[in-house]
C-alpha cells in the first residue's frame, strides 16, 4: 500500500505540473502527457527535470547528452565502491579520514565527557553543531556559550546524548558573504576519469539567504554556475523557491560576473581530496573559503543530478562518458 501511494502521489504531482507547463507552453495536456511519458521510458527523465528543467523543449539528440537521475544512478553504481562510501556519510569518520583538507577544530560529543564538551565551547566561543549521519544541511545549527555555567553545563550534558560533532565556526573571506548568516560554499563534482586523475567537471556557488544555517538549495538557499578554469559566477542564480534572478535575494549583489577568490585552491583541494579517496568517482564536495585558503565541509557520493542540469551549462551525460570510457 505504501508503494501504490507514492505512486499516486507522484502521478498527482505530474498532473499539477504538467497543467501548470500547458498553460504557460500553449502545448495541449494531451501532448505534453505523451511527451513525458516518452521521455520517461526513453530517458528516464523525471518530472521536475521535465518542466522546471525544461526537458520538454529539448530534441531527442539533445536528451540523450542530459544527465537524468536514473544515469546518474548507474553512474553511480559504476564509480562508487560500496565498501568506500562510509567515509562520506559519517561526519566523524570524514574529518578524520581528510584531517589534511578539515582545517578547523571539531569534537565527537557522544564519545567525550562534558568537562571536554564545556572546555571546547568556551573556547570557541561559537560552535556548529552537526548530525554524525545528517544530509542537506538538516538539523545543523548554530550555537553560542551561555554566559552562566549552569546553562553551559545543561547544554553539554543535553549534547552528550546526540549523536553529533561539533566544530570550530568557520570565518568566511569577505568576499564571500552575500547579505546571509551562513556559511557560504562552492559545491564543486569531481569525477575520476579513465586516466586515473580527478577532474573537476562543474563547479556551483551555493549562497544562503537571509538567516539560515546552512547554505543548501534544498533548503532556499541560491545557486549559481561558476566556471571551472575562472572561478568567475557564469550564470543567473536559482533557488527551489524563487525562480531565477539576477541579484542575490535580499541584496544588491549582481552575482553574473562575479569573481571567487582563492579559485586554485578550491580547484586543488578538489582535486587531491577526490585522488584521496579514488575509490569513490564521483564526488559532490562543499569547499568553504576563508581569508588565509580553503578548506572541505564535506563530501558526497550521491550528489543531486539537478546541480548538473538545471542551471548553466547542460549536457553531463556525454561528458561523464567521455571521461571515463
Amino acid at each position: 500500500m505504501g508503494r501504490i501511494k507514492k505512486y499516486l502521489e507522484y502521478l498527482g504531482k505530474c498532473r499539477r505540473e504538467i497543467a501548470q507547463l500547458s498553460a504557460n507552453s500553449n502545448c495541449s495536456q494531451l501532448y505534453h502527457w505523451i511527451d513525458y511519458f516518452c521521455a520517461v521510458v526513453r530517458h528516464g527523465a523525471l518530472i521536475r527535470q521535465y518542466t522546471i528543467g525544461n526537458f520538454w523543449q529539448l530534441s531527442n539528440a539533445e536528451r540523450k547528452r542530459r544527465l537524468t537521475y536514473p544515469r546518474m544512478c548507474r553512474y553511480m553504481k559504476q564509480l562508487n565502491s560500496k565498501e568506500y562510501l562510509h567515509f562520506l556519510d559519517n561526519k566523524v569518520e570524514f574529518n578524520q579520514f581528510f584531517n589534511n583538507f578539515v582545517k578547523r577544530e571539531w569534537l565527537n560529543v557522544i564519545i567525550s565527557s562534558v568537562p571536554i564538551i564545556e572546555t571546547f565551547i568556551k573556547e570557541q566561543n561559537i560552535v556548529i553543531v552537526k548530525p554524525v549521519d545528517g544530509v542537506e544541511g538538516q538539523n545543523v545549527r548554530k550555537i553560542n556559550c551561555p554566559k552562566n555555567e549552569n546553562e553551559l553545563k545543561s547544554l553539554c550534558e543535553n549534547l552528550n546524548k546526540e549523536n553529533v560533532i561539533i566544530e570550530e565556526c568557520i570565518i568566511p573571506h569577505p568576499d564571500m558573504v552575500f547579505g546571509n548568516t551562513s556559511v557560504n560554499t562552492i559545491r564543486t563534482h569531481t569525477i575520476m576519469g579513465k586516466d586515473k586523475k580527478a577532474h573537476v567537471i562543474k563547479a556551483i556557488l551555493r549562497a544562503g539567504v537571509g538567516d539560515t544555517v546552512a547554505d543548501n538549495y534544498a533548503l532556499g538557499g541560491s545557486i549559481y554556475e561558476v566556471d571551472v578554469t575562472s572561478g568567475v559566477v557564469n550564470s543567473y542564480g536559482k533557488s527551489k523557491v524563487g525562480g531565477t534572478h539576477i541579484f542575490h535575494p535580499g541584496t544588491d549583489i549582481i552575482m553574473l560576473g562575479y569573481q571567487i577568490p582563492h579559485w586554485d585552491k578550491v580547484i586543488d583541494i578538489s582535486i587531491r581530496a577526490a585522488e584521496h579517496l579514488s575509490q569513490v568517482g564521483i564526488i559532490g564536495w562543499d569547499v568553504a573559503i576563508t581569508q588565509d585558503g580553503v578548506q572541505l565541509i564535506e563530501g558526497n557520493h550521491n550528489p543531486d543530478y539537478e546541480l548538473f542540469e538545471f542551471l548553466g551549462s547542460t549536457g553531463y551525460n556525454q561528458k561523464i562518458k567521455q571521461l571515463i570510457f
